[in-house]
């Protein structure tokens, strides 16, 4: 169980600091239950979840585990095969965003970004359904890293660029 105080993700809602853990006093609700109060750090409003949801939730990932993460992009790999039609890639997309993970979250980036690449070079523009999962999947990405590296979330592209190109000058 989580503590107040604790910064989570919680399923695509994004990061959240926990404000209290308590039963709810809402007409209808089961006065037995608990639930967390998740206040959204990059949004405004309140989220109420029992503490045994079924919603994805775990802790924000640790500043060492960011760090070996975005050294690491390089290696993730863009998924660019396969079917192409909107449908698809909705289904697709929305299971990588499920999936609550960061190196998904960073294969879905890649992978909107070389189709973007491809595009372009056809003189073509990416489509809707790319553009929106990508903007969610940075959303969801910076917001943690951000949270993680103790960094303005408008710092963390730049945060990414330069390590990658740093840890590649190492090698």
């Amino acid at each position: 169980m989580y503590q107040v105080e604790d910064y989570v993700v919680y399923g695509n809602e994004g990061v959240c600091k926990i404000e209290a853990i308590e039963k709810l006093d809402i007409t209808g609700a089961n006065v037995e239950k608990v639930y967390y109060v998740l206040q959204p750090i990059y949004r405004s409003g309140t989220v109420y979840t029992p503490v045994d949801t079924k919603v994805s939730m775990r802790p924000v990932i640790s500043k060492e585990a960011a760090q070996t993460l975005i050294e690491g992009i390089p290696s993730i790999q863009a998924e660019i095969d396969g079917p192409t039609n909107a449908t698809f890639l909705k289904n697709k997309y929305t299971e990588m965003l499920l999936a609550n993970d960061c190196e998904e979250l960073i294969q879905l980036i890649k992978t909107v970004n070389v189709k973007e690449d491809i595009a372009e070079k056809k003189n073509k523009k990416l489509g809707q359904t790319d553009k929106h999962y990508l903007r969610k999947a940075e959303d969801l990405l910076y917001s943690e890293f951000a949270i993680a590296l103790g960094i303005p979330i408008n710092k963390v592209q730049t945060y990414i660029k330069e390590r990658i190109e740093t840890h590649a000058v190492a090698k």
